[in-house]
């Protein structure tokens, strides 16, 4: 294939995913399982995000964090007076995160084949640590961000005042979430992505 049809492909896909993931986000129980309300919601999208980025490689995979990112920072201020709007109205907590898992699912695939694990199991892992990365950055900018002022956050959380224990207390809370969106990624990922990857090699070529 030549490169002038390989990057019309690869724009359209990456605008194929952009497509899903707005409509995820914005049709309810698409995106997120909302379990409390008012809380984050457990993310289907960063398996979306996440098969992409295994199909077109670590710049492509960034690019629709990129796009996730900016999608729920849009998405956060359609909930005023939640947790959700508190976190991901600020750009570095709902963009950052979500950039950093799309290049590393789209990298670290790669890096695994040179150890010839099988690939089912190099694809879960993949999803297990794509989620655990995304869960553990969004709680670590969340509590330095707040670190001085962590009462508004708190409060909705149904404490009082502010604590010097604010990253263990958002473990606490974010941790169900995080826990089910690695199990998540460790067995949907490969399920999806490895029949979808041999099309896309096949049409590589």
């Amino acid at each position: 294939m030549n490169r002038t049809r390989q990057r019309a492909q690869r724009i359209a896909i990456i605008g194929i995913f952009s497509a899903i993931l707005l409509l995820q986000t914005f049709v309810p129980f698409l995106g997120y399982l909302t379990i409390i309300p008012g809380m984050p919601g457990i993310s289907l999208i960063l398996i979306v995000v996440m098969v992409g980025a295994i199909l077109m490689g670590p710049r492509d995979g960034a690019i629709l964090g990129l796009i996730w990112g900016i999608v729920s920072l849009i998405h956060a201020y359609t909930t005023p007076g939640t947790v959700t709007f508190i976190l991901f109205t600020n750009p570095i907590i709902a963009i950052l995160p979500r950039v950093f898992v799309g290049w590393l699912a789209g990298g670290l695939p790669r890096l695994l084949v040179k150890t010839k694990l099988p690939q089912p199991f190099s694809l879960g892992l993949t999803g297990l640590l794509g989620a655990i990365a995304n869960t553990m950055l969004v709680i670590l900018l969340t509590s330095l961000i707040f670190m001085g002022n962590s009462a508004p956050l708190l409060n909705l959380l149904g404490l009082k005042g502010n604590t010097d224990n604010l990253i263990i207390l958002l473990m606490l809370s974010l941790g169900v979430n995080g826990i089910a969106e690695a199990i998540g990624g460790a067995v949907v990922v490969p399920l999806l992505a490895i029949p979808l990857k041999h099309v896309w090699d096949r049409r590589q070529l």
